[in-house]
């Protein structure tokens, strides 16, 4: 299940790919392969969709797709014949729902922070800024979120925790691989990444759209299901509002992309 955004869904349908006839093929082929390499995405089915409707405490999501080009020329047999096609489909954000409507969007940032949240991540790379200045890439290999839910004097509490492994890629900035203070300071920094990122998801979600997308009313409802029918009948509108949320990241690095340091800083101009 997908959303289209700014435009029908006959149009989305309607747009040819060269790799498969049918577009509908192409649009389920690249979100499965989009899902597990590419943070911001989801794929949800239509029987996890309607159990998230009924679900007591959680509402769903849904991967958005959109036309990039002209909707037009991407009808035609045209579309086919260049190297660039005028028009093609683009997998991008995730669509809010609350209750059965759809309430706004979440930015690609806002949707990676939403997919870690949720345990979704299992393979990506992000940008992260160096401790001084310029940025660097980590490639996400393992990644594992729990989160959990508590009651004190009787007000609900939420803890995340994200502990995750990967590689450093590409980087450019000037630090030391060699040492292991370098390598101490990126995993804080990438920690530092994944902290704003879920911290900013659900900052939005609370001040833009109140409802609970991210299933902590059913973390609740799990831990405390005396309480939660004392919180359950105004949950979104009020608790999940004013709820206080804790995040804590664990990243460990494994493996450097490179084996010198960066060769940027060598080059004189």
């Amino acid at each position: 299940m997908v959303i289209a955004k700014n435009t029908t869904a006959e149009n989305i349908l309607s747009i040819l790919t060269s790799i498969e006839k049918i577009p509908a093929n192409n649009m389920v082929s690249s979100l499965e392969t989009s899902e597990k390499t590419w943070a911001p995405s989801t794929a949800v089915t239509l029987d996890e969709l309607i159990q998230v409707l009924v679900t007591e405490g959680k509402n769903p999501v849904l991967t958005g797709i959109e036309i990039i080009g002209d909707p037009k020329s991407g009808h035609t047999q045209q579309n086919l014949e260049t190297i660039d096609p005028t028009a093609y489909l683009k997998y991008s954000g995730l669509a809010v729902i609350k209750n059965d409507k759809m309430v706004g969007w979440l930015n690609q940032e806002e949707s990676k922070g939403y997919n870690f949240i949720m345990d979704n991540v299992k393979n990506t790379v992000s940008d992260v800024t160096c401790p001084k200045e310029g940025k660097f890439n980590f490639e996400i290999i393992r990644s594992k979120t729990e989160v959990k839910a508590m009651l004190e004097n009787e007000t609900p509490k939420i803890e995340i925790s994200i502990k995750s492994e990967g590689n450093v890629g590409e980087v450019k900035c000037d630090i030391d691989l060699t040492k292991q203070q370098t390598i101490t300071e990126l995993e804080k920094a990438i920690e530092k990444d994944f902290i704003n990122l879920v911290e900013t998801a659900i900052k939005k979600v609370k001040e833009d759209y109140s409802t609970d997308i991210f299933g902590f009313g059913d973390a609740v409802h799990r831990a405390d299901a005396k309480a939660w029918k004392t919180l359950k009948s105004d949950w979104n509108e009020k608790h999940f509002s004013d709820l206080e949320v804790s995040v804590k990241a664990d990243v460990k690095i494994r493996r450097l992309g490179k084996i010198t340091n960066s060769f940027i800083n060598e080059i004189k101009e």
